[in-house]
């Protein structure tokens, strides 16, 4: 079987579900958008940005503490739009929020992932401050993959041999606190559409690996820099915040995620609900609904986190 295909079928399959239940859900107040900002100059559509803001807000009105969201969705599916509702909600309670595009596994490796996300930041540093974005406040967060993403990019941001690595430029501005919600860290461990051992299992967790790599497999300089296990120790890591559920499907992932953060001590806090607290909290609720009551409590306590953070 060509689970590389499977894998794009898979999320595409996911994708379209997810669009039919988009016109379902709950509209947050109180924000505005500015989408489909080009930030390279190629007009790629995986190359646009989103921004959002408290409504009514303008820049000339001063700084707002910077938010950047990076997109989950298995490395092969997902926008900001995708996530607007959930944005916009963080925007309405006086932040910039950031969102933006990148080349997924279907046509890139995880480097091309990762340079797509560097240069949207860039973006945001040579733009960020007029158009609103306080830079000396920035968190970065994502969900599923795009947790993955969000800790290797912070990590990234830290170092200059994993910059060189990725073959990217240092950002201008430094990342002060992390959030992951569902986080997918480990990628020796993405047994995502089905169990270890399985043949579906075992198939799809090497072609993600083999996506990631591409064409120069094993011998990829970033092979070996990919997971939170890989890439966080040695690195003086910003805070963070974790979220998750036990009726995620891949709770496991924040398992390692934690038991990486406590060898290298790094400080975080997380928020996590058992299966008697909650059974309807699935992989990424608090970004698909983020109006349930505990959506509001996690996301409320990640931004309470953020504020703290930076009071410091």
């Amino acid at each position: 079987m060509d689970y590389r295909q499977y894998l794009i079928d898979y999320w595409n399959m996911i994708d379209k579900g997810n669009a039919q239940d988009y016109c379902n859900g709950v509209d947050p107040k109180g924000f505005r958008a500015e989408k489909h900002i080009p930030y390279l100059g190629d007009y790629d559509p995986a190359h646009m940005l989103n921004l959002y803001y408290p409504e009514g807000f303008t820049a000339s009105g001063g700084k707002l503490p910077s938010i950047i969201y990076i997109h989950g969705g298995g490395w092969l599916y997902g926008s900001p739009d995708v996530s607007e509702r959930y944005l916009g909600y963080l925007a309405s309670q006086g932040f910039a929020v950031m969102g933006m595009n990148y080349r997924l596994l279907d046509r890139a490796n995880l480097r091309d992932e990762i340079a797509d996300i560097f240069d949207a930041m860039h973006w945001l540093g040579k733009h960020g401050a007029e158009r609103g974005f306080d830079l000396s406040k920035v968190l970065v967060c994502g969900d599923s993959a795009g947790g993955h993403l969000t800790i290797l990019s912070t990590c990234v941001s830290f170092s200059e041999k994993l910059q060189a690595i990725y073959n990217v430029k240092p950002l201008p501005f430094k990342i002060t606190a992390c959030s992951v919600s569902s986080p997918v860290t480990e990628t020796s461990e993405l047994y995502i559409s089905d169990a270890k051992g399985t043949p579906n299992g075992e198939g799809t967790a090497k072609a993600y690996l083999d996506m990631m790599l591409g064409f120069q497999g094993d011998a990829a300089p970033w092979n070996g820099h990919m997971a939170a296990s890989e890439t966080i120790p040695g690195i003086d890591m910003p805070p963070i915040y974790i979220i998750d559920s036990e009726m995620d499907s891949l709770s496991m992932h924040t398992g390692y995620l934690l038991d990486t953060l406590e060898k290298n001590g790094c400080r975080y806090e997380k928020i996590f609900w058992t299966k008697e607290e909650g059974i309807h909290l699935l992989h990424v609720f608090n970004i698909s609904h983020w109006e349930w009551k505990e959506s509001i409590d996690a996301n409320n306590g990640m931004l309470d986190f953020f504020r703290r953070v930076n009071e410091t």
